[in-house]
């Protein structure tokens, strides 16, 4: 499973890069409407100065801009750059003209900003240096630069800072509706994808429940008979702490270790010999081995893991006894035993299922979890129905 993660890893980056691709986009078309005022407005203050040479700058990014929103099909973070390099002009020429006073300041606070958004952690990083570089450049040139504005009531200054607030407070809220659409979007698509994975992950062990019915025939629709009933006995109990999601998966699973058995133990019609025993007592650790390296099947692993546990600790594999014996596994057994009694066998046949329930009766408290017996008989009593339903399934072709 550790080699599912460079995969997961991939499907996060492409839905972050198709993320900024789009982000990319919208940003340009906005930049260019919003900041259209704020060219005139700081081409009319670079006019009022004769700062002909930031002037030309100031129009060569926009042009930039405008062909970059144009090319679509350039990588974004080409063009995330450009936008964010277009937009460190911008702050350069503002700080030339208007020196501290003027917007400088806000484009170089939210250009890095724009570079984490836009370009990922790495983009963001040099935007931050990039911009702590030019403010101390223009704070360390000169005390001039530190000197208010010399018109600090002009009203195209004020006017200049304004529309380039209004552009970024355009850009966050364009960004943030972009990205809310997006994440409900993304986690439509995860939610369909989790159902659908789930579904496939249950259709393979029903696959792997129907292959052990095909091989070993005397068991046919057992796995769900008793994952039925110990769904039904662990609902009834609300003391019990237990995911049935879990429980119907170990139940499903609970003679998959039965596939390392050869067939001439497993599908023997006569009593077994003690060395057989002993290799069939082994399918539960086949079991362990199996299923404990997926994970989504770990915490199903206690049913085929320790259903043949026995309460006084005489079960194996590992003679766990009482409740150091999992929850799951301890109701499983006691529906899994009752459904091999009642059920032919061909050294055997069926028995009445009065008998199978006074089986029950008398183990509790040496095979099985006596609250679980207990609890067990209760269904019994008050459910006759269900149990009939199980008899009844047991003399119907799969």
């Amino acid at each position: 499973m550790k080699g599912f993660a460079p995969i997961l890893n991939g499907q996060v980056g492409d839905v972050m890069r198709q993320w900024r691709m789009r982000a990319v986009t919208i940003i340009y078309y906005v930049a260019l409407a919003v900041t259209l005022p704020a060219i005139i407005s700081t081409t009319i203050s670079a006019v009022k100065i004769g700062s002909w040479f930031s002037l030309i700058i100031v129009y060569a990014f926009y042009l930039l801009l405008a062909c970059m929103a144009i090319f679509k099909n350039l990588d974004y973070r080409l063009r995330g750059w450009s936008l964010i390099i277009a937009g460190y002009a911008m702050a350069v020429t503002t700080l030339v003209v208007t020196g501290l006073e003027g917007s400088g300041r806000v484009y170089l606070m939210a250009l890095p900003v724009l570079g984490f958004i836009l370009t990922g952690t790495s983009g963001g990083w040099i935007a931050a240096g990039l911009s702590i570089l030019i403010y101390g450049t223009f704070t360390g040139l000169s005390e001039s630069w530190l000197a208010p504005y010399p018109d600090r009531l002009d009203a195209l200054v004020w006017i200049n800072n304004g529309l380039v607030m209004v552009m970024l407070m355009v850009f966050i809220v364009v960004l943030l509706i972009r990205m809310y659409r997006f994440l409900l979007s993304s986690l439509a698509a995860e939610q369909k994808l989790a159902v659908e994975l789930s579904q496939t992950y249950d259709a393979t062990l029903e696959g792997w429940a129907k292959a052990l019915e095909l091989r070993d025939i005397e068991t046919a629709g057992h796995c769900h008979r008793v994952s039925d009933i110990s769904r039904r006995l662990a609902e009834d109990n609300s003391t019990w702490t237990i995911d049935m999601t879990d429980l119907h998966r170990g139940s499903l699973l609970h003679d998959i270790g039965k596939m390392g058995i050869p067939d001439n133990i497993l599908l023997k019609p006569g009593k077994l010999t003690a060395d057989e025993f002993k290799k069939i007592q082994e399918h539960t650790t086949y079991a362990y081995e199996l299923l404990s390296h997926i994970p989504y099947l770990k915490n199903a692993l206690d049913i085929p893991y320790c259903h043949h546990e026995k309460w006084d600790g005489t079960g194996y594999p590992r003679r766990l006894k009482g409740t150091e014996i999992p929850l799951a596994a301890r109701i499983f057994s006691v529906v899994d035993v009752y459904d091999a009694l009642i059920s032919d066998r061909p050294y055997r046949p069926a028995w009445p299922d009065d008998k199978a329930l006074e089986y029950i009766k008398e183990k509790a408290g040496i095979d099985f979890d006596p609250a679980v017996v207990e609890l067990f008989t209760k269904l019994a009593d008050k459910d006759a129905s269900l149990f009939a339903n199980i008899k009844k399934h047991l003399h119907e072709p799969e």
